[in-house]
């Protein structure tokens, strides 16, 4: 690594001076590490600005003299660097280059690789909801502790082009992403399964009235949906009725569910405890 590697984010940014972009630009070619970190950088802007429901065109790059220019732009200014990429012909083109199965979405993704869980509610996505032991994070601010690792971009990608949105909200939620995934919901057809994710929003951001605004009209068109009465229950606890939160955790203990039904059961025992 040279001192070249260290400019990266600052090439991308508009922050270094035109003798130095101009040195970067030549050093770019010949560095695989620096040539796929601008992908994956180019590859994140394009899903925020999908997530966020503008063009490519709209999102922004910040300049140091507070000037906003366009991501476009920005490729438009570095052809010579873009070009060899393949990405002045189709910015998908590189990100997605085959479509990847459903099952071959890498592990880490849904943390299917952690031995515990640290989001106590339960997303809709049947990848995002397999049970582990619950382990509350410890320091930290956002529900989901920092260094779990970075959000591999291209089957991210992938799922967008499949229009996998509940796979979407899922990876965000998990890695601690709560604005993307919250601009994803934002954008997603009317289902019961947006709902019952909304609410895990909700529940995170302490909002646990609107979780339940969320949450009750899911139960009744589906009495038996474990994921929304979990997050109910989560939502009732919170709100201190403790005597419905345990009504809502037996309900899931009875659907016999590997785990949750165990840990169910617990929690509507130690809800009608504090009850009394």
């Amino acid at each position: 690594m040279n001192a070249h590697c260290t400019r990266l984010h600052l090439f991308m940014d508009g922050e270094l001076s035109e003798s130095d972009a101009e040195g970067f630009r030549s050093h770019l070619p010949r560095c695989a590490s620096c040539e796929g970190g601008l992908r994956d950088l180019l590859q994140l802007e394009l899903l925020a600005a999908r997530a966020l429901g503008t063009g490519v065109a709209e999102t922004p790059a910040a300049k140091p003299e507070g000037n906003v220019v366009s991501l476009g732009a920005w490729v438009r200014k570095n052809a010579r660097v873009v070009a060899p990429l393949a990405m002045a012909a189709s910015l998908c083109a590189v990100f997605v280059p085959r479509m990847m199965p459903a099952s071959e979405v890498p592990a880490v993704v849904f943390l299917e690789n952690q031995t515990t869980r640290e989001l106590e509610a339960r997303l809709s996505d049947p990848r995002a909801d397999q049970w582990r032991r619950y382990s509350p994070m410890r320091g930290g601010a956002d529900g989901v502790e920092a260094g779990k690792g970075t959000l591999p971009l291209r089957p991210l990608a992938e799922m967008e082009e499949r229009k996998d949105f509940r796979g979407i909200v899922a990876a965000y939620v998990l890695h601690g992403q709560w604005q993307q995934a919250q601009a994803v919901l934002a954008r997603e057809p009317a289902s019961l399964a947006r709902d019952s994710d909304l609410a895990v929003v909700a529940l995170q951001d302490n909002r646990f009235q609107d979780a339940l605004a969320l949450l009750d009209p899911v139960v009744r068109a589906d009495p038996r949906n474990p994921q929304a009465l979990w997050n109910r229950g989560l939502a009732l606890r919170a709100l201190h009725q403790e005597a419905r939160a345990a009504r809502d955790f037996d309900q899931v203990a009875a659907l016999g569910e590997p785990g949750w039904s165990d840990e169910a059961r617990k929690l509507a025992e130690e809800l009608r405890a504090a009850a009394r």
